[in-house]
């Protein structure tokens, strides 16, 4: 159940999105990355996340990764 509201989190966020606010390539669902730290949110498409998180922990951060959760999706 809780992977059935992250994907719908992450469809959410990527329909209200529309563009990556980082490069402005289309949002799609299934390649979009979601974080959290706190009470701060942020989503933008996967290439971009993983630009900014290469080489860095994710220590605190919450990360839902589309590519992750639709992976075998029905």
């Amino acid at each position: 159940m809780i992977e059935t509201i992250n994907r719908n989190l992450l469809k959410f966020s990527a329909g209200r999105a529309i563009f990556c606010g980082q490069c402005d390539a289309i949002a799609d669902a299934r390649r979009w990355v979601l974080v959290t730290h706190n009470e701060d949110t942020l989503g933008m498409c996967a290439a971009c996340w993983d630009k900014l998180s290469a080489g860095r922990a994710a220590l605190g951060f919450d990360v839902l990764d589309g590519r992750i959760l639709f992976k075998g999706a029905k």
